[in-house]
């Protein structure tokens, strides 16, 4: 996969997204950054980072073989796909967080962010925005942060992990149709984090609820077993999950 690399950007995403509309590629492109100094996270969160600590990249993906209506398969393959080379630096206890946060040892160690371009009922590229915190070591008001560096003690080259993941990626697009995505879900709910356990969620008037993951459905919408055993689905705005 060709890899652009630029020394700063506000957003690798938006920076992708303009690559395409002037380009419009029919290949993958990574596009990694030293430093963003406007990253977006899920809710309108910003993403902060360490310049040069750790990785910040967007990666074009054309034409992903995927139903509108069911574009959650591809976050949820990104995300198992991140895993899968993470495992290969030995990083223990990987999870994955509804929707796209990726855990370890019940810390967050990165987060996904995808935004999909549609033209004619189509998604022709999705580009797929990646955060992971590699060799940072403070994480200001932020608790439930942390990198790989403080997991494990080890000082990584971002380098290697970039191509690590891009390699997962590219087993992901090689066949560039749906048949990667067939049992995609069910892996997800395998690595879902807290999947089966009570956990604490706050809707968004603030109020909190109970309640056990059961999964998710290929839209992406969370199912929960509330009180009195009733299952209940929530979508993004809808939930947030506590620590």
């Amino acid at each position: 996969m060709h890899n652009i690399k630029v020394n700063a950007t506000e957003s690798t995403n938006s920076l992708a997204r303009e690559w395409f509309n002037t380009n419009k590629n029919v290949y993958p492109i990574c596009i990694t950054a030293h430093h963003q100094t406007s990253g977006r996270g899920q809710r309108g969160a910003t993403w902060v980072s360490n310049a040069g600590e750790n990785l910040t990249f967007s990666v074009i993906y054309p034409k992903p073989g995927v139903e509108i209506g069911n574009q959650f398969l591809i976050s949820a393959a990104v995300g198992l796909q991140i895993i899968k080379a993470l495992k290969h630096l030995k990083i223990n206890n990987l999870k994955l967080k509804w929707p796209n946060d990726i855990m370890a040892d019940g810390y967050k160690i990165g987060g996904v962010l995808i935004e999909n371009i549609l033209q004619n009922n189509i998604i022709s590229a999705s580009i797929i925005g990646v955060g992971l915190n590699i060799n940072q070591v403070q994480f200001q008001n932020l608790p439930k942060a942390t990198s790989l560096k403080n997991l494990t003690g080890t000082i990584y080259s971002t380098e290697e992990v970039l191509s690590l993941v891009l390699e997962q990626f590219e087993n992901m697009m090689v066949s560039n149709d749906s048949s990667f995505f067939k049992n995609i879900l069910k892996e997800y709910e395998e690595n879902l984090f807290r999947r089966k356990k009570a956990s604490t969620f706050q809707l968004k008037d603030g109020s909190l609820i109970i309640g056990i993951i059961l999964g998710v459905t290929p839209s992406g919408l969370l199912k929960l077993k509330v009180e009195d055993e009733e299952v209940r689905t929530f979508d993004l705005k809808e939930l947030k999950l506590l620590f």
